[in-house]
């Protein structure tokens, strides 16, 4: 019985701290992040509303230029490449179609916190991360109820994600975040590598005169062209009204709205800048397919936080009370059964005082 004993008392010892170390050290630190190898895939559909082909305005055909109502898709990739410790070297891969055809591709790379999804610079040496700041490909794990800032490639500036609302997507009760960026400078290289770095004045005045910008722009140029050289450079800025449902448990993006615009313009010698005509005008959400998949890896990974976070701590916690009442119970019995019996040393009497012990003969 003392073996049984000690062993449930071990046992119960071991199961509180088991529970303790689940639900406040292993959980947090080890399930709640970006595991090893974690890829995960999304597509979005919409509509280019207005999409400059560089093509086609280099040959002089303003006709074909500028495309109005292409079908678009985006196809993302989100990769863990590395890890070290509590960093993750993240990789977000797009590929962009109108109407079929690849348009663009790009590939940015990060160092984030592997729990929180922020930007960090401290960093392996060895990754070749851009310098990036506030949130890159997700929402962090137990994400709240407050304003983030989220990092927009095209410009390599912060914004701000405003939280809006509580909201059921795809059966999930997910937080809305709005990010709003006003026009701002491209400067990303894989961007601007896609379009037009310079025209010729003779083809801007074209454009003006043919409809093909709307009447402000064309007023403008119209007054500006005589003090241009023969070949204009191009400036562009980038601006977005995106809204983003995120599941807080996990911190997945649930369903994506975004409109964005990339607006050509004309950069004068002194600094300043003339908008012309959007390079680049789209509309569009997550595709209802990768919505469900996203809302799926969503509550799997709700599950086993919860399990190995929650359930299986408070199993534990009960194992180790039951062991622990048990050891003490059986020490109870086992003190019980080995109390000493007093020693007698005479004869009993009986009551009235008469002797209990036999008579003497």
């Amino acid at each position: 019985m003392t073996k049984t004993r000690i062993a449930c008392a071990v046992v119960g010892v071991l199961s509180l701290v088991a529970a303790a170390l689940m639900a406040w050290w292993i959980t947090p630190s080890y399930v709640a992040r970006i595991p090893d190898g974690k890829n995960i895939s999304r597509t979005y559909e919409g509509t280019f509303q207005s999409l400059l082909d560089p093509t086609a305005l280099a040959s002089g055909n303003l006709l074909g230029a500028i495309k109005q109502n292409v079908p678009m898709s985006v196809a993302q990739d989100v990769k863990v490449e590395k890890t070290s410790g509590g960093k993750a070297l993240i990789s977000d891969s797009r590929t962009t179609s109108a109407g079929g055809t690849k348009v663009e591709q790009t590939k940015w790379e990060y160092a984030v916190d592997r729990k929180s999804l922020e930007a960090v610079s401290g960093h392996p040496s060895s990754w070749n991360v851009i310098p990036a700041q506030g949130l890159t490909v997700s929402w962090p794990f137990g994400a709240k109820k407050k304003n983030y800032q989220g990092w927009t490639p095209e410009t390599q500036t912060v914004a701000t994600l405003t939280y809006l609302r509580s909201e059921k997507k795809q059966g999930i009760t997910t937080y809305a975040y709005e990010a709003k960026v006003p026009p701002t400078k491209i400067v990303d290289p894989q961007i601007l590598a896609t379009l037009p770095k310079q025209l010729p004045s003779s083809l801007l005045k074209l454009l003006g005169t043919a409809g093909a910008l709307p009447a402000a722009q064309a007023g403008q140029l119209a007054q500006i062209l005589p003090e241009l050289p023969a070949e204009v450079t191009l400036a562009y800025t980038f601006q977005d009204d995106s809204t983003f449902w995120i599941d807080p448990n996990t911190g997945l993006v649930i369903d994506v709205q975004r409109n964005q615009q990339r607006i050509a313009a004309i950069a004068l010698p002194n600094g300043t800048t003339v908008p012309l005509i959007p390079a680049v005008a789209a509309t569009y959400q997550t595709a209802p397919a990768s919505a469900q998949k996203a809302a799926d890896d969503a509550r799997h990974g709700r599950t086993v936080i919860r399990w190995l976070g929650v359930y299986l701590p408070i199993i534990l916690l009960a194992l180790g009370f039951v062991l622990l009442v048990l050891a003490g119970g059986l020490g109870l019995l086992r003190g019980r059964r080995q109390r000493p019996v007093a020693p007698t040393s005479g004869p009993t009497s009986a009551p009235g005082g008469t002797s209990a012990a036999p008579p003497q003969e």
